[in-house]
């Protein structure tokens, strides 16, 4: 008589555990777009304005030429301080030639109120 063969034994109980997918990837952080600041000049007046990507951070806005001068100097590109010089000195001389024939006109002015004092 031949021995009973043995009972085969449950599936699940001699499979291997199931492989376990490879981690995803960490999604690289996105950079943050670029940040584009702005000094102009136009019209005699001094501006500055702020983006970062599309969107403005702070939309153009006068500045006095001293305060333009300052921002330039810490920037070390050759001929950006001078060009910056060279208008603000442009700018003071037509500023004093304006003074000048203000204080002139002034003047002329004085004197004919002074003459209409006498005569009244």
């Amino acid at each position: 008589m031949a021995a009973p063969e043995p009972a085969p034994a449950p599936a699940a109980a001699s499979a291997a555990p199931a492989p376990r997918k490879a981690p995803a990837r960490a999604a690289k952080p996105k950079p943050p777009p670029g940040l584009t600041v702005t000094l102009a000049y136009t019209d005699g007046e001094w501006t500055i304005a702020a983006n970062q990507g599309a969107k403005a951070l702070a939309k153009p806005y006068v500045v006095k030429p001293s305060e333009a001068m300052r921002m330039v100097q810490f920037v070390d590109v050759p001929g950006v301080q001078e060009a910056v010089e060279q208008i603000v000195a442009a700018e003071r001389a037509e500023a004093e030639q304006q003074a000048e024939r203000l204080r002139s006109e002034l003047a002329e002015i004085e004197a004919r109120l002074a003459e209409l004092r006498d005569a009244g």
